[in-house]
């Protein structure tokens, strides 16, 4: 298996057992664990500060002792996570299994791109990354048609289970059939750990500062992850409380919402890669100027049907945020010092989870959680200045 087959098994593999989880947790949450909107946003907060705190943390392991390493760790802590939440439907074992995820999330964020970009030696990037989204999605779909089958012969809690014990198995999978051969330690004989520590730090932020488009990047970072928390916690309440969706027509409702916006992710990633090269910009420009119009008709919208259609359209969007915006950051990074970089990313989107979750999650506990999902669209707003600057350079 060559080092791209290799990218693209790991990536999709994981997005296809996660997936199982996504489709179903918010019923999980909802109906099994009975969280409140304020809790629901917590659970993601709770979550997203993990990140925030270990981001760096753990892509300095990844610059220090290997991509390889950092990528088994991290998988093998999600597998845990999703183990842990579906033993025990209760907001404690929830709580904890979300910072546990997202601690096992930073050794993965950086690292994975990071160990491809060098493997390849930075060629063919957006290709890579492009492809490899396209076949993260499809695993993702049929992450979706798997756990509701399982849902339907068994329940939602086994499916949680089943799914994090294949991540502790792709954990091992990946530590056998992973190389790792360009890897290149920032690690420094003469200088005592916490010097090279700070090093590594002073280097990941001079790489940002240095360039103009990698400073955009961040504030857009920092502003979708303002906006995304409140709305990846509400939107399946929205649904369930506002139409009224029982447990068991919910399974296979959220299993369509997932299937179909996975199909479309595909096809709109496709285009992207044929026709639209090194227009990276002002796709995501259009895109996030129409996904914060939909989030707020899908907000206020009373008919089910048009909130299926705006869904579909929000998911498909945000999709191809990801893929797009590592091309840019991974071809004006270094080798060296690679993952901490990414790492400052993940965290700038951490602080903005962290700071935009409990706010939303507040305006939704006092006002409605129409009016939450409403407020995340008006903060992707910003976005589109930044965007609008980067379209004729990046």
């Amino acid at each position: 298996m060559n080092i791209k087959n290799i990218y693209y098994f790991t990536t999709s593999s994981r997005a296809f057992i996660i997936q199982m989880v996504f489709t179903l947790n918010a019923i999980y949450y909802v109906s099994q664990a009975g969280l409140n909107p304020l809790q629901l946003v917590l659970v993601g907060t709770i979550m997203e500060l993990s990140i925030l705190l270990f981001e760096i943390p753990t892509g300095l392991v990844a610059d220090f002792f290997g991509r390889k390493k950092s990528l088994v760790i991290g998988t093998f802590i999600i597998g845990a996570a999703h183990l842990l939440e579906g033993s025990f439907p209760e907001f404690w074992a929830i709580a904890v299994g979300s910072a546990l995820w997202g601690i096992g999330w930073t050794f993965i964020s950086g690292a994975e791109q990071a160990w491809i970009a060098d493997e390849l030696e930075n060629k063919s990037l957006d290709q890579v990354f492009l492809k490899g989204a396209q076949y993260s999605s499809f695993g993702a779909f049929t992450g979706i048609i798997v756990s509701v089958l399982i849902a339907t012969v068994f329940s939602v809690q086994i499916t949680i289970l089943i799914a994090g014990s294949l991540l502790v198995l792709l954990a091992i999978i990946t530590l056998m059939i992973m190389p790792e051969t360009k890897f290149v330690t920032i690690s420094r004989e003469n200088h005592s750990n916490f010097r090279q520590i700070l090093l590594a730090l002073k280097g990941g932020v001079s790489q940002i500062k240095g360039n103009t488009v990698l400073v955009a990047i961040a504030a857009i970072t920092l502003f979708w992850g303002l906006a995304s928390e409140g709305f990846d916690r509400l939107w399946g309440a929205h649904f369930i409380g506002s139409f009224s969706l029982a447990e068991e027509d919910s399974i296979y409702w959220f299993g369509s919402f997932y299937a179909i916006a996975f199909l479309l992710n595909i096809a709109v990633l496709k285009v992207v890669e044929i026709n639209m090269k090194a227009r990276y910009a002002t796709i995501l420009l259009l895109a996030n100027s129409v996904l914060s119009f939909a989030m707020l008709f899908f907000a206020f919208t009373g008919n089910f049907l048009i909130a299926v259609l705006l869904y579909w359209t929000i998911a498909t969007l945000r999709n191809i945020n990801y893929p797009l915006m590592s091309v840019m950051t991974n071809e004006r990074l270094q080798s060296q010092g690679r993952a901490t970089a990414i790492s400052m990313f993940g965290q700038l989107d951490a602080l903005g989870q962290v700071a935009g979750g409990p706010l939303v999650g507040i305006i939704a506990l006092y006002t409605s959680i129409n009016g939450g999902i409403a407020f995340s669209a008006i903060l992707i707003i910003p976005t589109l200045y930044f965007l609008w600057k980067m379209r004729k350079v990046a």
